[in-house]
């Protein structure tokens, strides 16, 4: 877990801005007020991350409790907490294999599981990511109603939440957060050139293939 301060510090070191160093500042002479833009901007940044990274989580969650409701057309119904941002893993007791994408609702994947021929089987679930009046939800396949499945675990990228800080240790990860808050806060600053070096730089991050 990465605390907050930690990060905002990362954030500071990399525009040359870090605390205690003497000198003329490059963005602000007010120190609170960088970091209260740095506060503000790391939600926005760790959404890029989590959106764009290809391996590891980087802020992720795990439940072992997740309620499962079964359709009338044999689809699962998993509805989605509050700070669920993107799919990392679910398994049910009854599929051999865990799903770790969730594909977008009207897409061919959920269309493919009307047909008793195409749709998913326990060796390859699919899920289906669907937005309700209340939220978001998991449709899952397959489901058989007789057998009344449970969810084994849902992990997934949550939400970031300042008071609890960054839950990842993965340094390819945490450089892709601190660069991309320090682009979107060069970018308030008017310096695009930095800020577009910076953004260029996490997305290499997102996807380094040693992570």
């Amino acid at each position: 877990m990465i605390a907050e301060s930690v990060l905002i510090e990362k954030v500071r070191t990399l525009l040359n801005e870090a605390h205690g160093e003497s000198g003329l500042s490059l963005i602000t002479d007010d120190p609170l007020m960088l970091d209260n833009y740095i506060k503000g901007l790391l939600p926005e940044a760790v959404l890029f991350v989590q959106m764009n990274r290809r391996h590891r989580a980087v802020n992720g969650k795990n439940i072992a409790d997740c309620k499962l409701a079964v359709a009338n057309d044999e689809k699962g119904i998993i509805v989605l907490p509050e700070d669920y941002v993107r799919l990392i893993s679910l398994k049910l007791d009854t599929w051999k294999k865990p799903c770790y994408v969730a594909a977008e609702a009207g897409s061919a994947v959920e269309r493919a599981q009307m047909n008793k021929y195409t749709r998913a089987g326990v060796s390859s679930p699919i899920c289906v990511e669907t937005a309700t009046a209340d939220g978001s939800q998991l449709n899952v396949y397959p489901v058989n109603g007789e057998s009344a499945p449970s969810v084994e675990y849902l992990m997934y990228e949550a939400r970031y939440d300042g008071s609890k800080g960054l839950a990842t240790n993965n340094g390819y990860l945490i450089e892709a957060v601190v660069c991309q808050c320090a682009g979107l806060v060069c970018n308030v600053f008017g310096k695009y050139d930095a800020a577009n070096a910076f953004m260029s730089l996490a997305a290499t991050l997102c996807n380094n293939n040693k992570q």
